[in-house]
């Protein structure tokens, strides 16, 4: 994201022997143990897979739409089992995504809440570099 400007510039920047992006690391590392100290594990899973959940079905849900807006063009990967895989994929998806709502509402808000209190900050850098 640093690199692409919409992220601190400096978190953007490779160690010249190592080729690393150590300050990158070094800050998610930081960040990993606000995460760490700030509540249990189990809490934090809960809030990370119920966005990453619905983030990766809307990627899966992309292949249809793909296939439908560009059919002719040349696929740099295959889809396994297209169309049965995906449905069933995505049918999985949505209903985990419902259960989680159900089971732990709290847990699943709270996860979303905090994807939303990311947006001003990609939206203030992202202007930025326009």
């Amino acid at each position: 994201m640093a690199r692409d400007g919409v992220f601190f510039k400096s978190l953007g920047t490779l160690h010249s022997r190592s080729h690393v992006p150590v300050k990158a690391i070094m800050a998610q590392s930081a960040w990993a143990a606000v995460l760490i100290v700030s509540g249990s594990f189990d809490t934090l899973t809960d809030y990370a897979v119920f966005a990453m959940l619905l983030f990766v079905g809307l990627a899966t849900s992309s292949v249809f739409i793909f296939r439908r807006r560009i059919p002719d063009r040349e696929r740099a990967y295959r889809t396994w089992g297209y169309p049965v895989v995906p449905i069933v994929f995505l049918l999985v998806a949505g209903f985990l995504l419902v259960n989680t709502l159900l089971a732990t509402p709290r847990q699943a808000l709270a996860g979303l809440a905090l994807m939303v209190l990311g947006l001003p900050f990609y939206f203030y850098w992202s202007r930025k570099t326009s």
